[in-house]
C-alpha cells in the first residue's frame, strides 16, 4: 500500500502537500524495511568548477571563512582596488538575496 501511494504521488503534480506526504511515506517505508540511515541519505552532488570551487565545496564552512578573511585582509593591503571589487560583488550578492 505504501509503495502504491508513493508511485501515485510521484506521478502527480508537484506541490507542497504532495511532497510533504511523500516525505512521510518515504520515512515509513524505510523504517519498515529497516534501511540504515547511512543508506537513506543521498550523497551530495559532485561540484564542478575551478580548483578553488571544488576544494571550498568540501571544506568546513567556518574554517573556509577564516581562511578567506585572512587572505582578504592581505588583499586589502596589497591590492586595494581588487579588494574593493570583490567586496562590491559580495555586497551585491547580499542585495540580490533580499529581492527574492
Amino acid at each position: 500500500m505504501i509503495e502504491r501511494e508513493i508511485r501515485e504521488l510521484e506521478g502527480s503534480e508537484t506541490c507542497y502537500k504532495a511532497c510533504e506526504r511523500l516525505a512521510w511515506l518515504y520515512i515509513c517505508r524505510d523504517h519498515l524495511k529497516h534501511v540504515p540511515i547511512s543508506e537513506r541519505v543521498p550523497e551530495p552532488a559532485p561540484v564542478e568548477g575551478s580548483e578553488f570551487v571544488m576544494a571550498a565545496s568540501v571544506a568546513d564552512p567556518e574554517g573556509l571563512m577564516r581562511v578567506l578573511d585572512e587572505h582578504m585582509e592581505a588583499l586589502k593591503v596589497v591590492q586595494e582596488k581588487e579588494y574593493e571589487s570583490v567586496m562590491r560583488k559580495i555586497r551585491e550578492l547580499g542585495d540580490d538575496s533580499g529581492r527574492r
